[in-house]
């Protein structure tokens, strides 16, 4: 995670303060009523949005160098529709419908909540304990058992049943949240369900208990697990296509039709204490897009915090609300991880073709949110290496529970510094109808 000092945040707070007017106005969240306007006016007609496939640029944000070098990204449409959402929690009958598109037949779960085996397994990992660091004298690993947890585990295994027991896995004999529990379908194979239905739903299926999946980025980052050096994931033993016709596969069984692959990178899975390799492959983003536009997952990017603008901009108007998706990751075995997280439903259609900006016009809003947003500071280059026009959500005031599902322009950046030490990208989001900045 990415931190800044103590003399940054002061300096921000007080260029916050002391920034001079700009000579042209810097919108930042549309608050004025006329994006709804824009939305809810006569729907244009069919067009061709026009666009160059890749930005070339170099220039000064104040005192701050940005190189462009950005691939843009729009698709072969011509209708850009607006819909409005709301968001959705599941029930225990969308969690029926989620396995039965996972696999059809009789699904059946255990009665009891830990199992013997299971339990002895985790005693063993709290025995082992936490990893401290290590030792400068040896070049061992440090570990430090923990003895109150091993305390608890044993209390549950003198409680657990000596056999599991299951039923029949149905909508009235589930309840949330959905601790991870075992579950079985109607081949006997074994999988971990878990759920939740708070404010940021979700419901994942796994085939390991105690998997963690790392994307090869985190590996290359060093650490991943402890002592590990950085280094690539090289015994993928499926292509990616082959990864990409399993997901599809998934994403037909469940009927989400909108849905398409947005982001597809290498990882693996590991087990959770003794860092054991379960297996490589591919973990597969997959996002609701609106017609016209191009799929991309924005959801687990950050904001550059190098804009003092995208942080926290005072116009909030609700909680936020995170992009729905569903990911899942394939090895040569098949799928070992399913998840669907944030659900929204649609309301209705507001425009069936909304007038998007010309490409120009968000290019010189960019760059007034770049002047803006560097607030004077010098620093690392501002690389920005990706331009895609895709869906987002944007909020505006006064809409209850619902918010408009708009074409949007996703900017992926970072500094030369931060790409240098394999820093994740992060992404800055401007609303393709009126060029504003997107508040995620």
């Amino acid at each position: 995670m990415k931190k800044l000092s103590v003399v940054t945040i002061l300096c921000l707070i007080f260029l916050c303060a002391c920034q001079p007017t700009p000579d042209e106005e810097i919108v930042m969240n549309r608050t004025d009523g006329k994006l709804e306007q824009a939305i809810v006016a006569t729907a244009a007609p069919a067009y061709i949005f026009e666009a160059p496939s890749h930005w070339e640029e170099t220039f000064m944000a104040r005192n701050r160098e940005v190189r462009i070098s950005a691939d843009v990204e729009v698709p072969t449409a011509e209708q850009f529709p607006v819909t409005t959402i709301k968001q959705h929690k599941f029930t225990t009958s969308d969690v029926v419908y989620f396995l039965q598109g996972v696999c059809s037949g009789n699904w059946v779960i255990r009665e009891n909540e830990y199992s013997r085996e299971e339990l002895t397994e985790d005693l063993k990992h709290a025995a082992k304990g936490t990893y401290m660091g290590i030792d400068e004298t040896t070049g061992e690993q440090i570990w430090q058992p923990n003895e109150e947890e091993m305390k608890r585990i044993q209390s549950l295994i003198e409680q657990a049943p000596l056999e599991d027991s299951f039923q029949p896995l149905t909508a009235e004999n589930l309840s949330f949240p959905i601790k991870t529990i075992p579950v079985k379908d109607s081949s006997g194979l074994t999988w971990y369900l878990f759920g939740k239905n708070n404010t940021n739903s979700l419901v994942t299926l796994r085939q390991h208990r105690d998997g963690v999946i790392q994307t090869e980025n985190v590996v290359l980052q060093g650490e991943a697990t402890p002592g590990e050096m950085p280094h690539t994931l090289d015994h993928i033993m499926i292509s990616q296509d082959e990864a990409i016709v399993k997901g599809d596969a998934c994403i037909l069984s469940l009927g989400l039709n909108g849905f398409r692959v947005a982001e597809v990178q290498k990882a693996r899975e590991t087990q959770s204490y003794t860092y054991a390799v379960y297996g490589e492959g591919y973990w597969l983003t997959y996002v609701n897009t609106l017609e016209g536009t191009v799929p991309c997952f924005y959801g687990d990017y950050g904001n550059p915090d190098f804009l003092n603008f995208t942080q926290d901009d005072g116009m909030t108007y609700a909680p936020k609300w995170r992009q729905e998706c569903v990911q899942i990751f394939v090895t040569e075995e098949g799928v070992q991880f399913i998840g669907w997280a944030y659900p929204k439903e649609t309301v209705m259609t507001a425009s069936e073709n909304v007038q998007l900006l010309p490409f120009s016009e968000i290019q010189k809003s960019l760059k007034k949110l770049l002047e803006y947003g560097t607030g004077g500071f010098e620093g690392s280059p501002i690389v920005i290496s990706r331009m895609v026009l895709t869906t987002s959500i944007a909020q505006i005031p006064n809409q209850g529970d619902e918010a408009f599902y708009v074409p949007t322009w996703v900017i992926f950046l970072t500094t030369e510094e931060e790409a240098s030490l394999n820093f994740d990208i992060d992404v800055l989001l401007m609303n393709a109808i009126d060029g504003t900045f997107i508040m995620r």
